[in-house]
């Protein structure tokens, strides 16, 4: 039998395969999937957000080149008189920050959430053409 070094690493990722695997809808337990689109005039953001009780519950802030999307899951019931026997739902506080492809107006944005997808679309500005000036050596 040969001795064989030890790797926390391997031991923690084989920990959370399966944990990940319990909760489908998030990532990292607490960052909902997305799909980012790009067209000639806007960006495309949808991410699923099942569960949630009031569309109250999601702030999204949209920055230079970036967007931020965070919000609560509650329990829309406390159950005292049951013996929960799985319990894999996801509730708790989730985030997810995204890069964007372009620039957008953040004016005119827009957001709809309907049937646990949230759905946000970003109209794409053009971008400042930079004025250039050559510079001659002396």
């Amino acid at each position: 039998m040969s001795l064989m070094k030890w790797d926390p690493f391997q031991e923690i990722s084989k920990l959370i395969g399966p944990i990940q695997s319990r909760f489908p809808y998030f990532r990292d337990f607490n960052e909902p999937r997305i799909d980012v689109y790009e067209t000639d005039k806007e960006i495309e953001v949808t991410a699923e957000i099942p569960g949630l009780v009031s569309k109250n519950d999601i702030t999204i802030n949209v920055y230079d080149n970036y967007l931020e999307i965070k919000g609560e899951i509650k329990k829309s019931e406390e159950r005292s008189d049951k013996n929960y026997h799985v319990s894999e739902r996801f509730y708790g506080k989730f985030s997810r920050v995204i890069g964007l492809p372009a620039e957008v107006d953040k004016e005119n944005a827009k957001a709809k959430y309907e049937n646990g997808v949230l759905t946000i679309i970003l109209p794409k500005i053009e971008p400042e053409k930079q004025n250039g000036k050559r510079i001659e050596i002396e």
